[in-house]
């Protein structure tokens, strides 16, 4: 069954935080396009085994460059072809594949393409990896991350559903974030707030984790210092994870690590320098 969702124009969204946000942005996005498909399909949706539809969703994975992209992106420079979004890409693949399934009009400037061993390689460590939730079961598991583990649980999935296409970039984040959490849990877990809020801060910092927001259009850093205390702050440039900089910035908050109960320092006005 369909989940219902409420009228987006009744939600307090300047309230949320940032990772709701995304959240609720994006099971609207997932929700709309479903709906899009239940509009234009035919009465009995076809249906592909689960394996041959994640194959087909990393295989999109891969031709954009392992990111999942919302938009379309053309270029000027003719060399420079057309990305097409995650869930586009698999769409297309399917109403080129399957010519009895309806879908929109395909844009000329598509290539077709076709899933590689890797890519099946892929889907089937993918389904082994949400297979660990449903062993521990979906108690403690958020809307969306329950709602994921069931579709990738069914034998075979409707073509066109969002949800698939995300898969990749899901799985590829939950790996990333389990693994940071074990770091912080096992080599972190007795860090300590630095100063007062308010006050300057000088530091060598390791950077642990990074994440994108297209909302603030920074990243949002994880880091430790070389005394083995969490801090974290946002940052307009990309910087690679592992890297070490020397840091001036000040206190804004003493809070807690979003992955694991350790004492981390949120930083502002942060100034980035080489080691």
């Amino acid at each position: 069954m369909a989940k219902t969702l409420p009228d987006p124009s009744t939600l307090d969204w300047g309230s949320m935080s940032k990772s709701e946000f995304k959240r609720m942005e994006l099971e609207y996005e997932l929700a709309d396009e479903t709906n899009t498909q239940v509009r234009y399909s035919k009465p009995k949706q076809k249906t592909v085994p689960i394996a041959d539809a994640l194959a087909v969703a990393y295989a999109a994975y891969r031709i954009n460059k392992n990111e999942y992209i919302k938009d379309v992106r053309r270029f000027s420079d003719e060399a420079n072809k057309t990305q097409f979004p995650n869930k586009d890409l698999v769409r297309y693949y399917w109403a080129m594949k399957l010519k009895s399934f309806d879908s929109p009009y395909i844009p000329t400037d598509f290539e077709m393409f076709e899933p590689t061993e890797e890519d099946y390689a892929s889907a089937q460590e993918a389904l082994k990896w949400m297979k660990r939730y449903v062993m521990l079961g979906l108690g403690d598991l958020g809307e969306f991350k329950t709602d994921m583990v069931n579709e990738l649980a069914k034998e075979e999935v409707t073509l066109g559903m969002g949800r698939i296409a995300y898969a990749p970039e899901f799985i590829a984040r939950d790996k990333k974030e389990s693994d940071l959490k074990k770091t912080i849990r096992i080599e972190y877990r007795d860090s300590k707030h630095i100063e007062p809020v308010g006050e300057k801060v000088e530091a060598v910092i390791e950077i642990l984790d990074s994440r994108y927001s297209s909302q603030w259009e920074s990243y949002n850093y994880t880091c430790v210092t070389t005394d083995g205390n969490l801090v974290s702050f946002m940052n307009k440039h990309k910087h690679a994870i592992g890297d070490r900089k020397r840091i001036k910035a000040k206190v804004k908050g003493h809070t807690k690590n979003r992955l694991f109960s350790a004492d981390e320092t949120r930083l502002n006005y942060v100034k980035l320098y080489k080691v």
